[in-house]
């Protein structure tokens, strides 16, 4: 069984809520502004950081935009609170420029967004370690990720339960019969049963397959036939199949009488 990781699911995302969207779409030109914000976010993941190194060449490059659109909306995503300008220095001296992308949970004033400044006392300035900010509506990612970790969990104990399940009824299968296509069309009733939410019990199955090569024979068809006659109709549980049983069944000979002949069709005789 495959390992269920937080990342698996977390790196994955890109979370936006309902605030932060509509602001998006309050702006004036909300297109370039949703594509450039996603593309700040999405970058963001990559580096594992939410002050992150995309500088407006990087930007051209990879969204295929000119310079004075790129300015633009950068410009507005910043006027609006979405994104902030850090400048970076080593030694009092600058030595980068960064996006801090915000992610907003809670309404805010956006008035006298200054340029903030970073200062970083090493030269690896493409990895931003424990950056500050004012606004503290970033951290809100973090809420994610715990609750995304509860969600994993769950998964896990259903994947395992499901699993435990499945091996049940695989065995309950092998131990009724060795014939792959008897086990595969069983396989395939199971699937009719779960999409129908039928009880999914050893009980249950056990009881079903018991029963099987009685119907089967009572309905004068074989095992794999009875089963994708089952299927076909969609049953949940293993009936007799009466047209099958009565279409095999020998015809009498007639009476010659035919007042007779309907009397006996109508069981009176």
């Amino acid at each position: 069984m495959q390992e269920i990781k937080l990342n698996d699911i977390a790196d994955g995302l890109l979370i936006l809520n309902k605030i932060t969207i509509d602001k998006l779409f309050q702006l004036e030109n909300s297109a370039d502004c949703i594509a450039l914000y996603v593309f700040y976010y999405k970058t963001a993941k990559w580096q594992k950081t939410n002050v992150i190194k995309a500088s407006d060449e990087y930007v051209k490059k990879c969204l295929k935009w000119g310079n004075d659109k790129i300015r633009k909306t950068k410009q507005t995503l910043k006027e609006n609170g979405l994104i902030n300008i850090v400048q970076a220095r080593n030694d009092n001296k600058i030595s980068g420029w960064y996006i801090e992308v915000c992610y907003l949970v809670s309404e805010k004033s956006t008035e006298n967004i200054d340029i903030k400044v970073l200062d970083i006392n090493n030269a690896q300035t493409q990895q931003v370690a424990n950056p500050t900010s004012s606004n503290e509506d970033t951290n809100a990612l973090k809420e994610y990720i715990k609750c995304l970790k509860k969600e994993i969990e769950v998964l896990k104990e259903r994947k395992k339960e499901g699993a435990k399940t499945q091996n049940s009824f695989d065995e309950i299968f092998k131990n009724y019969t060795q014939d792959e296509e008897t086990i595969q069309l069983l396989g395939e009733w199971l699937k009719v049963r779960k999409a129908k939410r039928a009880a999914l019990t050893d009980k249950s199955i056990m009881l079903n397959v018991q029963k099987l090569n009685k119907l089967a024979e009572e309905s004068n068809l074989s095992v794999n036939e009875y089963l994708e006659e089952a299927i076909r109709r969609g049953w949940t549980a293993f009936s007799p199949i009466k047209e099958y049983r009565s279409k095999s069944a020998p015809k009498e000979e007639s009476t010659g009488n035919v007042f007779l002949d309907i009397m006996k069709d109508e069981g009176l005789l």
